[in-house]
């Protein structure tokens, strides 16, 4: 007697409720999170800057005598400027694709998050290469395995003779008075960096002696912003794939074995001092300057090709290291 199977009785085709994407998460991001963002109009221009000598000399201020006149000082400028680079990536659908798309599938959304995921790799490994790369900063300092010389520190996964928050410490006093009194107020580490020091003695120190069983020494990058008394702790946490279409996948973290301080202010402004800036050339065409902005473009020049639409990512900005005295750059802190 025939009897109908399972596989009699329905055809396969693809859910409708799940499609799987590898986006990675933008919370390990850090490039749009370190310093502000100065909006500009024009591609290039200059800014000021005000000697900072002339704000911070002693000597000059003497006793007032009777019908004398009290010393004059006075102050010098010099000028600096940006240039707004645009940078861009593009795709695009034709007809017949979209015509004959899955319901299930929405590559138009799909693609577009894929344009906005490489803009932002890009724009990390250039935030990295601007800010977070020895030669850049007054004050920098090597780890190593070994005793340290002048200009270095034991690098802190060596858990019996690392001393990571008297580093950071000293670091901050250093940068603090090479700038005139500002003292970095932001910490920027990678992701093999703040695994390593969470089991960090010196961490786990200052953790567990507040631990209770309702407030468990949990070590949150807000209690490591506490630990090194900074506001903001940041985890450079993105990874990039270096192989090219085609060949096998190569993932890696775009940083490693890094950690720096820097001051960085609430908002620029007039007389407002940072480490860097990161200039934005809002008013390109609607651009958002330092986040991506999608561009959609259709019309008879593409329909001769056959091309429905064609999409471009788009950012113009851009990092201009600003007070190199206000920065600390730590290279190879782990082994």
């Amino acid at each position: 007697m025939p009897m109908l199977t399972p596989a009699q009785v329905h055809i396969d085709q693809p859910l409708t409720n799940l499609t799987i994407a590898y986006l990675q998460s933008t919370t390990g991001f850090i490039a749009d999170q370190v310093f502000p963002n100065v909006p500009v109009s024009k591609q290039t221009d200059k800014y000021y800057i005000y000697n900072r000598e002339d704000f911070n000399r002693s000597g000059n201020v003497k006793p007032l005598g009777p019908r004398t006149r009290p010393e004059r000082v006075g102050m010098s400028l010099s000028t600096d400027s940006y240039a707004i680079e645009v940078r861009a990536l593009a795709t695009d659908f034709d007809f017949q694709t979209l015509a004959n798309e899955d319901t299930a599938l929405d590559i138009r959304a799909a693609q577009s998050r894929m344009l906005t995921m490489q803009m932002m790799i890009d724009r990390e490994k250039r935030w990295a290469s601007t800010y977070f790369t020895d030669g850049v900063w007054d004050t920098e300092y090597a780890g190593v395995s070994g005793s340290p010389n002048a200009g270095e520190v034991r690098q802190w996964d060596d858990y019996t003779l690392s001393t990571p928050i008297i580093d950071v410490t000293e670091a901050k006093r250093a940068a603090q008075l090479a700038s005139g009194g500002f003292r970095p107020n932001v910490m920027v580490v990678t992701r093999d960096v703040r695994d390593t020091l969470v089991h960090h003695p010196d961490i786990l120190g200052r953790l567990n002696g507040g631990a209770t069983v309702s407030d468990t020494a949990l070590v949150t990058d807000a209690k490591l912003a506490e630990i090194f008394e900074v506001s903001r702790f940041l985890v450079s946490d993105a990874i990039e794939n270096t192989g090219a279409a085609g060949l096998d996948e190569n993932n890696a973290f775009i940083n490693t074995k890094k950690a720096a301080l820097y001051y960085s202010p609430a908002a620029p402004g007039l007389m407002v001092p940072a480490a860097g800036y990161n200039f934005t050339w809002s008013t390109l065409d609607n651009s958002s300057g330092y986040g991506v902005e999608i561009r959609s473009y259709t019309g008879e020049y593409l329909a001769i090709e056959g091309i429905a639409e064609e999409l471009h990512a788009v950012m113009a900005y851009d990092m201009k290291v600003v007070g190199t005295e206000m920065g600390v750059f730590f290279n190879t802190i782990i082994g």
